[in-house]
């Protein structure tokens, strides 16, 4: 693992300096400014090619009540996200960004002609019964979110998911590795109601009982919790790291993802940028874990990349005042020390 560029960054936060502003007045987003100079390895940024990577997976867990809605809803929006009408396309298309729909595991048809087809599995297993995918189903699943990274010429990425009762994978998946139990994770999903929580809290706690999680490599736990969506985002993380790019965090289930790239090739969080702090439970606890401080805190919930889409034009805003004339050298004034 080649880790981020020192030099550029130097050069960034001394090019920050000489802005004719407060010394880190703009706070955070100038870190993030400096940490993609540290990936590219360029002082000199540009992110005009943005790009959305939407990974779509079914998850047997879906079979129970542990969501509201079943596996047919899964094809259904990712027809939706491919033909351009959805929350993240809306959102997309005012920060100028290309959303990529990508089919991992998607279990029913699909119709729309702009879904990129990777599909690995029809659907995970539920793993109550058995785990969710094979050791090579997993490992073809990371293969395609790497591969998706490799093959885009995007200067930023935005990491996001649809995929019923995911939340429920994403959670197996956090309190598995920060050794926690259900009731420190467990989040309401699409909108559960008390009945259906305490089933999906006892779905957690049993499941990692049933195959002792706490204690199994990453690679493993990823196998066993699925699902092919969260396993292609763990691949795209890993492939920001190798090639160079940016990668934008979304919510809960992006971050699970995050967090297991990072268990599995450590140093990977290096090129990861977090964009919200969501809803669920899981999210402040991984973002916490990774070191990663995510800028927009506005209770959001609705997954699809839109939360990191937000960070675009945030970035947006940001880099006009990096490149900004606008110095201390071009007032002729003394530098803020």
């Amino acid at each position: 693992m080649t880790f981020l560029n020192e030099s550029a960054m130097q050069q960034a936060r001394e090019k920050w300096d000489n802005v004719a502003h407060p010394l880190h007045g703009l706070g955070l987003m100038e870190d993030m400014v400096v940490q993609i100079t540290g990936i590219t390895g360029s002082a000199d940024i540009s992110l005009d090619k943005k790009q959305v990577f939407v990974f779509c997976g079914d998850n047997g867990i879906s079979e129970t009540a542990v969501s509201q809605s079943d596996s047919s809803v899964t094809a259904m929006v990712a027809d939706e996200i491919a033909e351009g009408k959805s929350s993240v396309n809306r959102m997309a298309d005012v920060a100028g960004a290309e959303v990529s729909c990508i089919d991992v595991g998607i279990k029913d048809a699909t119709h729309s002609f702009n879904i990129i087809h990777r599909n690995v599995i029809r659907g995970t297993k539920n793993f109550i019964n058995e785990p969710a995918m094979t050791p090579d189903e997993a490992e073809k699943c990371l293969e395609a979110g790497t591969n998706a990274v490799r093959e885009s010429d995007a200067d930023i990425i935005a990491v996001g998911e649809m995929g019923i009762a995911d939340t429920t994978c994403a959670s197996v998946i956090t309190a598995s590795l920060l050794h926690l139990t259900a009731d420190d994770v467990c989040g309401r999903g699409a909108g559960l109601s008390n009945e259906g929580l305490a089933f999906k809290k006892r779905v957690i706690d049993d499941t990692i009982k049933k195959y002792d999680l706490y204690h199994v490599k990453p690679s493993e736990l990823l196998r066993i919790a699925g699902g092919a969506e969260i396993a292609a985002m763990t691949g795209a993380f890993i492939g920001g790291a190798i090639f160079h790019k940016p990668m934008i965090a979304d919510g809960a289930v992006s971050l699970s993802a995050a967090l297991l790239a990072e268990e599995m090739v450590p140093g990977t969080r290096e090129y990861m940028l977090a964009s919200h702090q969501g809803r669920e439970k899981i999210s402040p606890l991984i973002l916490h874990e990774l070191g990663l401080t995510a800028p927009i805190h506005a209770d959001l919930s609705l997954g699809e990349g839109t939360g990191a889409v937000m960070l675009f034009q945030l970035l947006d805003q940001t880099l006009s005042v990096y490149n900004t004339a606008h110095s201390f050298d071009s007032m002729n004034l003394e530098p803020y020390k």
